[in-house]
């Protein structure tokens, strides 16, 4: 039976370069701040938290996932609600472990391994695509819920990543396509049904992560 891919381990897999392995250079940037946005947002649909006037709210600690576990403490350590744009910046210093776990998820679910790379004396691990079909078929859902649209709220949230995750362009690779998806998207995000809740929280997760896509691009000039 298949595994359920969760938002932030499909963002991370949608990143991977297919033949080469590695993230894609326009995910590779806003990974960290968009897999952040993606989490609390999986928070949010399981109950644990809730979003009010921007902020996010402490429900219950119920789950058995370590990243989770890891994000829901953090949020009940602190004393007053914090704005979800305050959090995804709060944790830049814990993307290194987000982006281990998040790695870890999917090469339990077979369809990502971590390959040993060095040189010299540096050493790392760059992730390699093992089920090829399973990124197919989800690309192929995601170009289909595009240009057909769709009112599910969990189907809304990855569309709404997609761009600040760098994506479209690896989902899209015609040039003409990718401007009519990013139109269809665009008014998709105006049009949608998802409560107002969730609508500040896609928002806020977009906005951090398309501040750090700009000061890259700055820096890489």
């Amino acid at each position: 039976m298949d595994q359920p891919i969760p938002l932030s381990q499909k963002l991370y897999l949608l990143g991977i370069h297919p033949e080469k392995g590695g993230l894609n250079s326009a995910t590779y940037h806003v990974i960290g701040f968009v897999l952040s946005g993606a989490l609390f947002l999986e928070l949010f649909q399981q109950g644990n938290i809730k979003f009010e006037e921007k902020k996010v709210v402490f429900l219950n600690d119920k789950t058995s996932n370590p990243i989770h576990q890891f994000l829901l403490e953090k949020i009940k350590q602190k004393p007053r609600s914090l704005k979800l744009a305050t959090w995804i910046s709060k944790l830049n210093f814990s993307q290194k472990y987000i982006r281990k776990e998040t790695q870890q998820g999917l090469v339990d679910k077979r369809l990502i391994k971590m390959e040993p790379h060095q040189f010299l004396f540096f050493h790392w691990k760059k992730s390699q695509i093992l089920n090829h079909q399973v990124v197919y078929k989800l690309v192929s859902e995601i170009e289909n819920l595009v240009f057909k649209g769709t009112e599910n709220e969990e189907e809304i949230m990855l569309l709404s990543m997609l761009k600040p995750a760098g994506l479209l362009k690896r989902i899209f690779p015609e040039r003409d396509k990718r401007k009519l998806a990013a139109e269809k998207l665009k008014k998709m995000m105006i049009d949608n049904q998802v409560s107002e809740a969730v609508s500040q929280a896609i928002a806020a997760a977009q906005a951090v992560a398309a501040s750090v896509t700009i000061t890259a691009a700055t820096t890489h000039r």
